[in-house]
């Protein structure tokens, strides 16, 4: 799901996936207030939160969503 995702939008969004039980991911989740996982957190070229949201997607879920984010 993720591989597709980021192949369709590589111009558009950059993917990253933090593992919570890392340190860096443990600061990660500390500094974007994720208090649990799985976590989703999309943020702007500015740093800034743009949408956060807890628990599994599904693919067409977490399409929708990325769709969403997306200027057209």
């Amino acid at each position: 799901m993720w591989a597709a995702l980021q192949a369709e939008y590589a111009d558009q969004i950059e993917f990253t996936m933090v593992d919570a039980n890392t340190r860096a991911g443990a600061d990660f989740s500390d500094l974007y207030g994720i208090r649990g996982h799985p976590g989703f957190v999309a943020i702007d070229a500015n740093g800034e939160v743009i949408h956060a949201a807890l628990g599994p997607f599904d693919e067409e879920g977490l399409r929708d969503l990325v769709a969403s984010l997306v200027p057209q």
